[in-house]
């Protein structure tokens, strides 16, 4: 369609101020810790403005009947805040009556109740958009639990629709018409969702709540098309023009990233709130670190509790980096902390990691445990160490091949930590004991906001559905590399907008030729965009499991007792939901699997 019909769309932005919040997020290219896939309009200007030729507008300023003269199409993105004078719903009417083109939508938040005072929600007096999103009860267990997101078919015979047209809808909300001249397009339990209407010389589009026309939603069912479809049908472009073929280029081929990502891939070079440097506070930190302190094996408890106090004692500037991150995490999904002191004599690399190892010093016990009950609940599985809290993680020469954390000469894949388990953490943090002897392993981080920019609209609306099986891991009983014998799950989960992860790029597998197409466009996406730190002695890399997958690189083990050697804990958010696989209220989760 691009380059046949060439037109001016005018993007209203001054009568709705999350729009406008949503709009400006599209300009943080500068900051790229600070993006991420949330606004409403879900690069509209792109999807309208590349497929049709158009010249796109933002109408905030200078908002008046002069500026819609120019325009052919009028797109007002609509909330429960906007409020319109009499004199520009006027305006509106008019450009509409002479021949102009409106596309109405709202959001899905519950509306305000209006003051007339204040002026009307909407230019037309005749259209009303219900206060509170639509739902229908769900099947079965959750019965009474009201859905929130939607399936439809496009009503037969309206001009924008075609057999077997589908649309996906989140939250949507209802559209009373006491005028009656609007043309139902979407219906839901016989509720107007989405309609159409021609007034004057002109033709007006509505719909309850947009965001099935912005990402994330666009590149599910056939959302793409039905966008098109309206605004062809809006600004009477050729009807031969293949609004499928242009639908299917917007799907499958473009991508729609908030920001660039930068090319630097070392997590110490890159500026931002993903890394602190707590050298400059070495003095303070010394002074907390050599305390007297208990034994982290023979008295965990009273460890983890004079661990977690000691926290508070913390310079402040560590302290929130850490709350920053654990409240809103980052683009990368990881959280450095650089230069915490470490014990000052070591003992051998464990052999068998599986093994308490006896220190002098407790310092890295020390800052796991700190900092683990910063982010939450430390605790353990019985299938892993014994149920230790404080986990080695180095080398062994019967595991050197195997996937597993005790493998150094075959890479350790990206991977969620435990995606399989019902009690799968929340946080992994790794503290370097000491490095490996060249000093090549990477630990990498693939955070989800990254991964989402590399992906096809398609293949982010499979990757929310449950096509996807896991494997159990070697560790917890499963033969290794066995594929998919763990359970059902979506990838992508929670806020369309800002989304959980769940992968295993070793052990999942997809349930259909298409899914497994998305799992391998979600990997090759996932090295892109890559970031990766050599560890040193007395770093700790927190990694957010729910926003992102890490790797480790191959590196050469030599099992001379100086081997590389990492200490390793679990945090859970809320202890609530593994509790009854906790006995008598410890930290070990003792959940066992079909293998």
């Amino acid at each position: 369609m691009k380059g046949v019909w060439s037109m001016r769309v005018g993007i209203d932005l001054k009568h709705s101020t999350r729009w406008v919040t949503a709009a400006r997020d599209k300009n943080l290219a500068d900051r790229p810790e600070e993006c991420a896939e949330f606004g409403y309009l879900g690069h509209l200007t792109d999807v309208v403005g590349g497929t049709f030729d158009a010249e796109v507008a933002d109408l905030e300023e200078g908002w008046g009947e002069e500026s819609l003269a120019e325009l052919d199409l009028l797109v007002l993105p609509h909330d429960s805040t906007s409020r319109w004078t009499r004199d520009e719903s006027a305006a509106v009417l008019r450009f509409l009556e002479g021949g102009g083109a409106v596309l109405l939508f709202g959001d899905g938040e519950a509306g305000a109740p209006v003051n007339d005072a204040d002026g009307s929600p909407l230019p037309f007096p005749h259209l009303r958009l219900e206060p509170a999103p639509l739902g229908v009860p769900r099947p079965r267990a959750e019965s009474h639990i009201l859905a929130q997101d939607h399936v439809l078919d496009v009503e037969p015979g309206h001009p924008v629709a075609r057999p077997s047209m589908r649309a996906f809808l989140h939250r949507p909300r209802g559209i009373a018409d006491d005028g009656g001249a609007l043309t139902p397009l979407l219906r839901l339990g016989g509720v107007t969702v989405a309609g159409t209407a021609t007034v004057g010389e002109g033709r007006l589009a509505v719909i309850g709540n947009g965001e099935m026309v912005c990402l994330p939603f666009l590149g599910r069912e056939s959302n793409a098309e039905l966008l098109l479809g309206l605004v062809a049908w809006l600004v009477k472009a050729d009807a031969s023009l293949s609004v499928r073929s242009a639908a299917r280029d917007i799907v499958v081929n473009r991508r729609y990233a908030a920001c660039g990502s930068g090319r630097e891939e070392d997590l110490e070079n890159l500026p931002g709130p993903h890394r602190i440097d707590t050298r400059p506070f070495a003095r303070l930190l010394s002074q907390l670190a050599f305390r007297r302190l208990p034994h982290p094996y023979e008295d965990e408890p009273t460890f983890l509790t004079e661990a977690e106090l000691a926290y508070h004692e913390i310079p402040r500037p560590i302290r929130q980096a850490v709350t920053r991150f654990r409240l809103r995490s980052n683009d990368f999904g990881v959280l450095l902390v650089k230069g915490m002191p470490t014990d000052p004599f070591l003992p051998a690399t464990p052999a068998n990691p599986s093994t308490r190892v006896e220190k002098e010093t407790w310092l890295s016990e020390l800052w796991l445990a700190a900092f683990g009950a910063a982010l939450g609940f430390p605790f353990a599985y019985r299938q892993e160490k014994h149920g230790q809290i404080f986990q080695n993680v180095a080398p062994t020469p019967h595991n050197a091949t195997k996937l597993s954390s005790e493998s150094s000469s075959s890479m350790l894949d990206f991977h969620t930590e435990t995606a399989f388990h019902p009690h799968m953490p929340d946080y992994v943090l790794l503290y370097c004991v000491r490095p490996d002897h060249e000093r090549v392993a990477r630990t990498s981080g693939a955070g989800v906001r990254m991964i989402l920019r590399e992906l096809s609209l398609r293949d982010r609306g499979l990757l929310f559905e449950p096509l996807y099986r896991t494997g159990i891991d070697y560790s917890f009983g499963s033969a290794n590399g066995l594929k998919g014998n763990g359970p059902l799950l979506p990838v992508l989960s929670g806020d369309p907008y800002d989304p959980y992860l769940t992968f295993d790029l070793d052990l999942m597998t997809g349930l259909t030729p298409e899914a497994e197409e998305a799992l391998r466009n979600l990997a090759a996406a996932t090295r892109k965009v890559q970031r990766w730190v050599r560890l040193d002695a007395g770093d700790l890399l927190i990694v957010d499991n729910r926003k992102a997958v890490h790797a480790r690189s191959e590196f050469t083990a030599r099992y001379d007792g100086r081997d590389r050697w990492l200490q390793r804990m679990c945090v859970l958010r809320s202890p609530i939901g593994s509790a009854a696989d906790r006995r008598l209220g410890g930290r070990v989760v003792e959940t066992r699997f079909a293998v």
